[in-house]
């Protein structure tokens, strides 16, 4: 029997073995001396692994140097071939010699059976160290192989001496070549660790590798439960056990993430987690059928990668300057690859690749390559503002990167050593260019910036080129890609064409951008959006409907999903005037859209027995909504405005399908980084040194500025002529719900019905006010308003509109006038422009759609001869967008019809103060001034817009054609009098005859809808 002193001691050596206090060890077993000599064998066998751990814990030794290549597999495909590193050992060691002397000479003395098992195993650790590993195998090949249930000695210790018992003899079954053994004996270790000590196989770490334990690395050589639990599965996977190998290793990752310090064995658990993520794809490769087992993976693939990246962030914490990153790299350019492969496009999926990219952003400082894939991911998520701060930073140090090795290259070096693992392919900075102009262009509006970004491209390039001129480190750009940037460049080109007031500077623009267009078609005759291009410009810019029709077709067939080709031809069917032809189109492009059958469904309304129909993406059904719009359109010229109108509640139940999610979304911050928060996703972005740029770098600094979005994104109208603030009324229209039942469609129809029938509840569009005009020319009639409007005082006028632009139409009845000014003050634009978003460019869709269609309905009542309703109907669409211009012009043009010239005057000059370029707007404005009897002044409006955006509007040369024609045969009378002079008016007649030939031409190949609604 043990005393109870005795057993005392024994239960803190046992503790402290199991906590790794060998000092505390060492000490309390020089007290069992005194015992006899099993006290002394056991003292012995306790002071020799305690000397022998501290020896090994204080050993510097590189763990990432050791296990660099650790479970990669070999270059001929055979994924038995998994590299399997040995544990760490020291051979010739004087120490471990010294500890091996020490235990032989307790071999003659007399030991209990549990003695000696721990005697054996501890001496068999000093073999396994000194790589002796045939005295190791001899040494434990006799030991029992079932772990001991109890211990007088070392109760819990016992359980980790089994753990290496097992361990030592697997590794030394797999130096024989016998892995089916090795694996046995792991799995059998394991099992017995999770029935003995925990059901979650839980690692200890001794306290000497904590952090900052000791002087040496601070991680021991071998933690016998982590090696068990890694070689079981590495041996699975060796023996072509996939699945079970898979399963195995993904049991020690998450048995590895709960380890304490969370350094332990981190790059070990890099190369495993590596691994890992290897055989999950395959997986998923080979379920690639089953849509079940893609959802099931997505999740697992999501958090594989996210401990990848902490383990990245824990491994690399401050990096040297010496190293690279090429883990961290290795991990972004995996990470995007398997979101695409698994499909997960969600957004909140998104945001958690992007907070993934925004930690590798910290951790490469600004590494160009993640940089690229951050702009792309930004784009996805759809907050614009900041792919072009990504895209920024990445031409900035692109730029960098080019002005580097051009000093290289001039000091003599040599290219191949110019170019390094780290410098940006020339491919993938030219397709990151692609995709910046496209985002400049498309999502920004920005041409300027677009071409400044293809220029960027182009510089680059030629740079490398100069550097390499034979293309033996840098290969030569592809020619889809030159394509692409072409394509954009030309597109670009066409804006500024679009644009431009400048007849020259236009046919500049124009020139170049079919010569771009063309040769981008040239390069890569297979892409879609370069034969669309193409088509539009030539429709829009050059009026050659026969080879714009062309190139839509070949757009047509190279992708008949997308409808942006379809429309235009259906436009151009409308040009040449064959309506039953692009009612035609029309119809075919609808059917093949993914909203089709909701559309179908409302059409047909209570009649529908149909299974309930899906809809499809926001994006495509903008697309289908302007196209039902056109279509509707040419129904109008070949049935009948009145035909139309009966349609047209349908229409606007479309209108709440695709546009409801939108319009009904909650308010909040959409831009990325304000929804990483929402989402309750860290983003560890600290402003490191050597950041080039913190704006995007540090996720901080992003946050910041989402979240003063957010707090500015309300706020207070104040007076326009500075009065005291008042709180802004509230929205003008209700949010759309999601889904509009055919009842919905029932209710528009009513209401359309009691337009036509009540007409005493339209206002009049008499009741415009008064306004002192701004133009010189124009305030001697301003005195003429007073008899045919109300006196309203022009402070109260301009007090309900916006304060920059001035004005946004006439509103009559206090009732109609509130509306119009909480819708104003709904809309932020004024005091607040908006970030880039895509929730932004969807919800600026949605307000322009549903003025669109309400002025599509006041088009087919005005022609009618319907005007009250057409004036409702105006009212509605300038309550869904107050500062359309096109709205303000369609309402003077009804003024203009109720020959009430003034109040059209004040519609026309707002609409023309809101968007210059607005060319029903200045004809309007040239046709008033015309009927007041200022034809000077309208020739010079005509003149100056025939030259400038209105140079294909057949309007605009009639009306100058009209007043060339007068002022001609004006002259022409005194012209008979004055013998012996040149008649003035022939040349007067002479243009105006030119004037009305083009205009008839014009007329003859316009639209039913303008092309410029096809611009991106």
């Amino acid at each position: 029997m043990l005393g109870s002193r005795h057993q005392s001691v024994l239960k803190e050596i046992d503790a402290a073995r199991c906590v790794g206090d060998w000092s505390a060890a060492r000490s309390l077993a020089a007290k069992l001396t005194k015992h006899g000599s099993s006290g002394q064998v056991f003292s012995t066998t306790v002071i020799s692994e305690a000397e022998l751990e501290e020896h090994l814990l204080d050993l510097e030794w590189d763990p990432q140097k050791h296990w660099r290549d650790e479970g990669s597999i070999n270059d001929t495909g055979n994924d038995t071939q998994i590299v399997v590193h040995y544990p760490m050992s020291i051979p010739g060691s004087k120490f471990l010699e010294g500890v091996e002397r020490r235990l032989l000479k307790m071999v003659k003395h007399t030991m209990t059976e549990e003695e000696e098992y721990q005697f054996k195993v501890v001496l068999a650790k000093v073999y396994f160290y000194s790589s002796k590993f045939a005295p190791c195998q001899e040494t434990i090949s006799r030991l029992a192989t079932s772990i001991t249930d109890e211990s007088t000695l070392s109760p819990a210790y016992a359980k980790q001496l089994y753990m290496a018992h097992m361990t030592m003899r697997g590794i030394v079954l797999e130096m024989d070549g016998k892995q089916a053994a090795a694996h046995e004996l792991y799995e059998k270790a394991v099992v017995a660790l999770k029935e003995k000590v925990s059901s979650q196989a839980a690692i200890v770490v001794p306290r000497g590798s904590e952090p900052g334990a000791k002087s040496g690395n601070q991680e021991e050589l071998v933690n016998w439960a982590e090696e068990a639990l890694y070689r079981r599965a590495m041996m699975s996977l060796v023996l072509g056990d996939k699945a079970g190998g898979a399963h195995e290793l993904a049991n020690y990752l998450q048995t590895m993430d709960g380890v304490t310090p969370a350094t332990f064995r981190a790059f070990r658990r890099l190369r495993a987690n590596r691994l890992y993520m290897h055989m999950l794809r395959q997986a998923i490769k080979a379920a690639e059928a089953e849509r079940d087992a893609r959802a099931e993976a997505k999740d697992e693939v999501v958090a594989t990668h996210r401990r990848q990246m902490t383990l990245l962030k824990t491994w690399y914490a401050f990096p040297k300057a010496s190293e690279t990153h090429d883990e961290v790299l290795h991990e972004t350019d995996s990470a995007v690859r398997d979101w695409d492969m698994v499909r997960a496009f969600a957004r909140v999926d998104l945001l958690k690749l992007l907070e993934l990219l925004y930690e590798a952003v910290h951790l490469t400082y600004n590494s160009p390559q993640v940089l690229r894939h951050l702009v792309n991911i930004l784009i996805r998520v759809g907050d614009y503002h900041e792919a072009s701060l990504a895209l920024g930073t990445y031409r900035m140090l692109v730029e960098r990167q080019l002005e580097r090795v051009r000093k290289a290259v001039a000091g003599g070096s040599e290219a191949s050593v110019v170019f390094g693992a780290d410098t940006e392919p020339i491919d993938s900075i030219l397709r990151t260019a692609a995709v910046g102009a496209r985002l400049h262009l498309v999502y920004l509006g920005s041409a300027h910036e677009c071409l400044s970004v293809v220029h960027f491209a182009r510089d680059v390039a030629d740079g490398m080129e100069v550097c390499d001129p034979e293309h033996r480190i840098v290969p030569a750009a592809s020619i889809h890609i030159q394509a692409q940037l072409a394509l954009w460049k030309g597109a670009a080109h066409g804006r500024l064409a679009q644009r431009s007031r400048d007849p020259d500077n236009r046919a500049e623009h124009h020139g170049a951008a079919l010569q771009l267009l063309q040769q981008a078609v040239e390069q890569s005759p297979r892409m879609y959006d370069a034969h669309y291009h193409l088509a539009l410009e030539q429709a829009l810019g050059a009026r050659n409907l026969a080879a714009a029709t062309a190139s839509a077709k070949q757009a047509v067939e190279l992708d008949a999903g997308r409808l942006e080709a379809w429309h235009l031809l259906a436009l151009l069917a409308t040009a040449r005037k064959d309506y039953a032809q692009a009612q035609q189109i029309c119809t075919v492009a609808m059917s093949q859209s993914d909203w089709w059958g909701m559309y179908n469904s409302i059409r047909q309304g209570p009649a529908y027995a149909g299974e309930p129909v899906q809809s499809g993406s926001v994006e495509t059904g903008i697309l289908f909504f302007d196209l039902a719009m056109t279509h509707m359109a040419v129904e109008a010229r070949r049935r009948g405005f009145d035909v139309c109108l009966e349609t047209q509640p349908q229409l606007f139940a479309l209108y709440g399908c695709v546009y409801g999610p939108v319009v009904g979304a909650a308010d909040g911050p959409d831009d990325a980084s304000a929804a990483m928060v929402s989402a309750r996703i860290s983003v560890d972005a600290q402003p490191v040194d050597g950041s080039l740029t913190p704006s995007l770098a540090s996720g901080r600094r992003s946050l910041a500025r989402s979240l003063a979005r957010t707090v500015f994104s309300k706020h207070t109208r104040h007076a326009s002529h500075g009065g005291s603030a008042r709180e802004a009324p509230s929205a003008a229209r209700p949010a759309l719900t999601t889904q509009t039942s055919s009842a919905d469609a029932a209710e528009t129809s009513n209401l359309i019905a009691s337009h036509t029938q009540g007409h005493s509840v339209a206002p009049k569009l008499t009741d415009s006010p008064k306004r002192q005009r701004s133009m010189p020319h124009l305030r001697s009639a301003s005195g003429d308003s007073s008899a045919t409007s109300p006196e309203i005082s022009t402070e109260a006028y301009f007090d309900s509109l916006s304060q920059v632009v001035g004005r946004a139409g006439a509103v009559s009845s206090s009732g109609d006038r509130s509306r119009v000014v909480a819708a104003m003050s709904a809309s932020n634009s004024v005091y607040y422009t908006p970030v880039p978003t895509r929730l932004v460019h969807q919800r600026h869709e949605a307000k322009r759609a549903l003025c669109s269609l309400w002025l599509a309905t006041a088009t087919a009542f005005a022609a009618l001869k319907r005007l009250d309703e057409a004036a409702d109907a105006i009212s509605e669409a300038l309550a869904a967008c107050p500062e359309s211009p096109a709205a303000l012009a369609m309402r003077g043009h009804l003024h203009v019809t109720e020959d009430h010239l003034l109040p059209a005057l004040n519609e026309f000059h707002a609409a023309v103060s809101l968007e210059p370029s607005c060319i029903r707007a200045s004809v309007g404005l040239a046709r008033v001034e015309y009927l007041l009897g200022r034809r000077d002044v309208a020739l010079g409006l005509l003149k100056n817009l025939t030259r400038a955006h209105g140079w294909s509007d057949p309007e605009a040369w009639f009306w100058l054609a009209r007043i060339e024609r007068e002022l001609a045969l004006e002259h022409s009378a005194t012209d008979a009098g004055s013998a012996g002079h040149a008649p003035r008016s022939m040349p007067m007649m002479r243009r105006a005859l030119e004037y009305a030939v083009y205009a008839l031409d014009l007329e003859e190949s316009q639209p039913v809808r303008p092309f410029s609604i096809l611009r991106p």
